[in-house]
């Protein structure tokens, strides 16, 4: 299972990401910017990798060790290696935490706030 959450992160020393399709990026140190972590179910954090968006024809990725996580935004999303389907966590009202494949949550949440 791929997982993947957003953050602000802070570059922690100058790294340049290569991309061939929208060019290198020089990331510089201190610099604070939003940022998608993908990691995969039974890896080490370390094996993670920060990416600029999830486009990969335009994305640069930079490897765990190269930001410090500065604020967690959420939503975390995750994807089924086996079925493909994929969606954001939520919690309901029940507490426990489920995959909202195609948005059936946010959407119903959406309806109760207009209606209220």
């Amino acid at each position: 299972m791929t997982w993947r959450m957003r953050a602000r992160v802070r570059v922690v020393a100058d790294t340049v990401a290569a991309n061939p399709y929208s060019g290198d990026r020089t990331y510089r140190a201190g610099e604070e910017l939003e940022m998608i972590l993908v990691g995969h179910e039974d890896k080490p954090l370390s094996a993670a990798h920060w990416w600029s968006g999830m486009d990969i024809d335009l994305a640069h990725i930079l490897d765990a060790d190269d930001v410090t996580i500065v604020q967690m935004l959420g939503p975390t999303w995750v994807t089924c290696d086996g079925c493909g389907k994929s969606g954001e966590i939520e919690r309901t009202d029940d507490g426990r935490a489920h995959l909202d494949v195609g948005g059936r949550i946010a959407r119903q949440r959406q309806e109760a706030a207009r209606k209220a």
